[in-house]
């Protein structure tokens, strides 16, 4: 299994798995309705969003966004990680762990002090991966601006 930034060429992969990720979070998704979002993740613009993936044998299994944000501790820079998701076929088999990892190297790449991200209350399972990797948990009270 390789980890790498997506590219031009991921992009009909990379919408089935955003697809799958929004059924498996209850919304309805189209075939064809992540078209545009792997079109954005595989060609962002400076200073846009990073998209990690999961690559097998020329399948995609995974992905990871971030987004750069400022100001971090003592105003460093860090990465806010938007979504991880593992296809439901491959999960428990270290995918994740990688993403993890690499997610972990690009932010020391890019000299950042901090990656945070947020789960829902109710998402139990991925809570436990992040407690089992030893990730710090923090009592924050999450906000939402419907526009």
């Amino acid at each position: 299994m390789q980890i790498r930034h997506a590219q031009k060429g991921d992009e009909h992969h990379l919408a089935h798995l955003l697809e799958e990720m929004e059924r498996h979070y209850g919304h309805d998704a189209f075939r064809g309705s992540g078209v545009p979002g792997a079109s954005f993740l595989t060609a962002p613009p400076h200073g846009g969003p990073v998209c990690l993936v999961a690559e097998l044998d020329g399948r995609l299994l995974a992905f990871a966004i971030l987004v750069p944000y400022f100001p971090g501790p003592n105003l460093s820079h860090g990465l806010f990680l938007k979504e991880l998701y593992v296809a439901a076929h491959a999960r428990s088999e270290g995918v994740g762990e990688r993403l993890i990892d690499a997610i972990r190297e690009e932010a020391n790449r890019r000299g950042c002090t901090r990656v945070i991200w947020t789960t829902g209350e109710n998402n139990k399972g991925s809570q436990r991966f992040y407690d089992r990797l030893g990730i710090r948990r923090e009592g924050k009270v999450y906000y939402v601006m419907d526009i």
